[in-house]
């Protein structure tokens, strides 16, 4: 029997972004994803990011994810057509 994977949907990456690109700007690089679902991924991880930091400010403990600057750097990279 062969271990077949299977690119996991675009909502399962949208849920949880870090789970599959290790930066933001590695979402720009996928080519399997349009430019729309590059846009829905990065958002999404500008959310968990923006609540990551509130959590921060508010000393509770969060996961070490990427920064929301880096986040954003990705969203303007996209929007200038990188």
């Amino acid at each position: 029997m062969s271990d077949i994977r299977q690119r996991p949907s675009i909502e399962d990456i949208i849920k949880d972004p870090v789970k599959h690109y290790r930066a933001p700007a590695d979402v720009l690089t996928d080519k399997r994803l349009s430019r729309a679902e590059q846009r829905r991924v990065l958002e999404s991880w500008a959310v968990d990011a923006q609540l990551i930091a509130v959590a921060d400010d508010e000393n509770m403990s969060a996961p070490k994810r990427p920064l929301l600057h880096e986040v954003k750097l990705a969203l303007l990279e996209l929007e200038r057509g990188g």
